[in-house]
């Protein structure tokens, strides 16, 4: 919001700017004017303006405010669909978007279905208190960034609570779910929530199995 407002104010003042120029220049006959627009997010845009009133201020003024206001709805874009902290998918993300549409998908290509993994950290409160909030943070960022690389891309890992992640797979069936399970073991030491080794499938029947 402050950058957009920013760009607003700068706009503004450089359209009065010229609106002064061009009625003190009149006495000179022809001028020439260069304006240098240093932009809050970085680069330079440049306009000239020669005899008249100069509609390219106009453009310039348009082109900044435009260019904070895609860089703030691009940035909330972001924050909504992947967890800051772990570059995990977000709890609203997964519902909102992704499980609806994958469910659809599944019954319309009749899919194998949807199979679900929750993994949680053992201690992680107690990580967090006896060696720091940091700590945790670069221990959740280490087990975020394991998971992202040993899962397919068609996969859709979620930061599901503080400590919990869950991963979706879709199209896959137990076994080929098991594979997986047993790479992430291999880095991460960890046991699936519920019960050990268990993994929830979800079928275009809606069936649980």
């Amino acid at each position: 919001m402050i950058k957009m407002i920013t760009h607003l104010t700068a706009a503004v003042l450089l359209f009065f700017f010229v609106v002064i120029v061009r009625k003190y220049a009149r006495s000179l006959g022809s001028y020439f004017l260069e304006l240098g627009v240093s932009i809050i997010t970085g680069g330079l845009l440049l306009t000239e303006i020669n005899g008249t009133f100069g509609y390219n201020i106009i453009l310039v003024g348009i082109v900044v405010t435009f260019f904070g206001v895609t860089k703030i709805f691009k940035r909330l874009k972001e924050i909504a669909i992947k967890d800051y902290l772990t570059g995990l998918y977000t709890r609203y993300y997964f519902f909102e978007e992704w499980l609806p549409r994958e469910m659809e998908r599944q019954k319309r290509k009749s899919g194998k279905g949807i199979s679900f993994l929750i993994i949680d950290l053992d201690d992680f409160k107690t990580i967090n208190d006896k060696y720091s909030h940091r700590i945790g943070d670069k221990l959740l960022k280490y087990v975020a960034s394991e998971i992202i690389k040993n899962i397919r891309k068609t996969d859709c890992a979620v930061r599901f609570g503080g400590d919990e992640i869950l991963v979706a797979f879709p199209d896959t069936d137990k076994k080929t779910v098991e594979n997986i399970v047993k790479r992430l073991e291999k880095k991460i030491n960890f046991q699936p929530s519920g019960t050990p080794g268990r993994i929830f499938l979800w079928n275009r029947d809606l069936e649980t199995r």
